[in-house]
């Protein structure tokens, strides 16, 4: 409006000096006069229609002005209305539906992509750490006992064969089709210098024996004497010798591992440490179970215990009894000849 109203303060200015020159023939050539005064007249014409137009324009303005200034008036008078329950609607103010844009498929995903992606890559995430761990729980094959192995000496290195044996003699526990024996290894020995290896044996123990899960722990006669105790009552192992008073391979420690025949199923003959003996823990109530669970569990290990003690005593007997028939035999051919 500013502009218009400046451009008609020059158009005055302009018309006046023309207006003045006119007055003044001495100022125009005589041969241009007429010239001039007709295109005065067609500026004057030009400029009254100027006049006209911007007049109009400034009345149609001032008219949109009021008749906004009126609607606005109308509105706020229809939302009081709306608002103290006078109407229930208005045809005033309606409520204009955001435009709908319509998107191809490949915009929609690129769209998507570009709000969500955060928000995808984490749910991606964790559908992949979830898959994994079920996967891994799914595939992997769960023990159906579990033994742990406190001696520190070659037998550590014979784990393979050790979980072998236990093998044979143990059902199906879990009822996974499988037969499989876990041997944890957690020396509890001073026979190390390495306090880093010590810390992490005793954590891997301790932490097993929260649980009422192990049953069998394999010692020798250097494994921690707070296994074993004078007083009946704070034994970590059960005593079952007078289970197997026919058998001289079970003692108050276990069962004892040792002679040709476990030698042989170790498939460990040179320097075979003879002190090694095979413990069950007396059923307790553990931090993760019960009393009863782990008596469960102590029972199904017990039955393991006895066939492997008949296995090494009818084994290792008859290995004896062999060795003992051929000196014999070598003796009374010596005293024919």
């Amino acid at each position: 409006m500013n502009e218009m109203n400046k451009k008609s303060e020059d158009k005055n200015k302009e018309r006046a000096e023309k207006l003045d020159a006119l007055r003044d023939k001495s100022l125009i050539p005589e041969d241009d006069y007429d010239y001039e005064r007709k295109r005065f007249e067609d500026d004057e014409k030009a400029y009254e229609r100027y006049q006209k137009e911007l007049e109009e324009y400034n009345e149609r303005k001032e008219q949109e002005r009021r008749d906004y200034e009126k609607q606005l008036d109308n509105e706020k008078i229809e939302l009081v209305k709306l608002k103290s329950g006078v109407i229930d609607e208005s045809e005033i103010i309606k409520e204009e539906a955001p435009e709908v844009i319509k998107l191809s498929k490949k915009e929609w995903i690129k769209n998507f992509w570009w709000h969500n992606k955060i928000i995808i890559i984490l749910i991606i995430f964790a559908i992949a750490v979830v898959s994994y761990i079920t996967y891994d729980s799914l595939s992997r094959v769960k023990p159906d006992i579990k033994v742990i192995m406190t001696v520190n000496n070659g037998l550590v290195n014979r784990t393979e064969e050790v979980a072998d044996y236990f093998e044979r003699f143990c059902p199906d526990i879990n009822g996974d089709g499988q037969v499989n024996v876990q041997i944890l290894s957690a020396p509890l020995t001073d026979n190390t210098d390495d306090y880093v290896q010590i810390q992490q044996y005793q954590e891997v123990y301790l932490a097993n024996m929260q649980t009422g899960e192990i049953i069998f722990i394999l010692t020798d006669d250097k494994t921690d004497a707070d296994i074993y105790s004078e007083n009946e009552s704070d034994n970590l192992l059960s005593d079952v010798s007078a289970d197997f008073a026919d058998n001289e391979f079970v003692t108050n420690k276990g069962l004892s591992l040792k002679g040709d025949y476990i030698e042989d199923v170790f498939k460990y003959h040179t320097n075979y440490p003879q002190d090694i003996y095979l413990g069950m823990r007396a059923p307790i109530k553990t931090l993760k179970d019960s009393k009863d669970d782990m008596q469960k569990n102590y029972d199904k290990a017990y039955q393991i215990f006895k066939a492997m003690a008949e296995d090494i005593k009818k084994n290792t007997k008859e290995v004896d009894v062999s060795a003992s028939d051929s000196k014999t035999a070598l003796t009374s051919a010596r005293t024919s000849d």
